[in-house]
């Protein structure tokens, strides 16, 4: 796995999660058809960019997608 591949998983995660609902990480996995670890770097991506944000529900991480509206 390269950084050209992990931007592109970023991408498969950040395109799933982008319903303004919160995921586990094995309902990403599920619905991503990415491996763990192709999820894990995607997840690490996405956070370095500030673009999830971490949280547990019924003691499990959960993710949500951070959006932004900027309006000029």
């Amino acid at each position: 796995m390269n950084k050209n591949e992990i931007g592109i998983n970023a991408g498969i995660v950040w395109r799933i999660m982008n319903n303004d609902q919160s995921w586990t990480y094995s309902q990403l996995q599920s619905a991503s058809g990415l491996s763990e670890r192709e999820v894990s770097a995607a997840i690490g991506w996405l956070a370095r960019e500030d673009k999830i944000e971490f949280s547990e529900t019924n003691g499990e991480e959960c993710f949500r997608l951070i959006i932004l509206h900027i309006y000029f």
